[in-house]
């Protein structure tokens, strides 16, 4: 076999790998088996939806979401526990995850800063996709539609999720509640 077949190949293994993660991501959540998707987490892991556009500053701007691992940790406790009156009854959701694709010039810098940073390569990976999430709850249904970007991180041989940023299409006007993740 060739490099450039292996190459191609290789390159289909990552891309089907990534895409397999991401649908699985999407089945945990919808299935509320949120003790499992947050095993899916790196430790420094980093969820986030921007408000008021995509270019915003989560330090200095409104976020509807802009959790660390601790503050995803106790969302995850509420909503297990019922402590989260918002989801009560909880809302039925499926997720469409689509158009997945890794950047390979973010990977390329990612990669560059990792080796910046200290010599190992932690088999960063930048993945951007398209998402929409159909809610049904008593007395109306909503679509959340949005692009997400993944960094992920290869911890142990399984991918972990080092940040998500999701950027809903309309998030720079008036939402309903958002108190559960996309």
């Amino acid at each position: 076999m060739s490099a450039e077949v292996a190459s191609g190949l290789d390159r289909l293994l990552r891309q089907h790998r990534i895409e397999q993660f991401l649908f699985h991501e999407a089945r945990l959540i919808d299935e509320r088996r949120f003790a499992e998707w947050e095993q899916l987490w790196d430790d420094e892991g980093i969820y986030w939806v921007p408000a008021n556009g995509e270019d915003t500053d989560p330090d200095r701007d409104v976020s509807l979401i802009y959790d660390n691992r601790s503050r995803l940790h106790s969302r995850v406790e509420r909503y297990a526990g019922g402590k989260a009156f918002s989801q009560q009854p909880p809302p039925r959701t499926v997720r469409l995850v689509a158009n997945v694709l890794i950047d390979a010039d973010a990977d390329a810098h990612a990669d560059a800063d990792a080796h910046a940073e200290d010599a190992d390569s932690d088999g960063r990976s930048v993945v951007r996709s398209t998402l929409q999430v159909a809610e049904s709850r008593p007395g109306y249904r909503i679509d959340w539609v949005g692009s997400t970007t993944h960094h992920l991180v290869e911890r142990d041989g399984e991918l972990r999720i080092r940040f998500k940023k999701v950027i809903l299409v309309d998030n720079d006007q008036e939402l309903t509640t958002l108190d559960f993740l996309l």
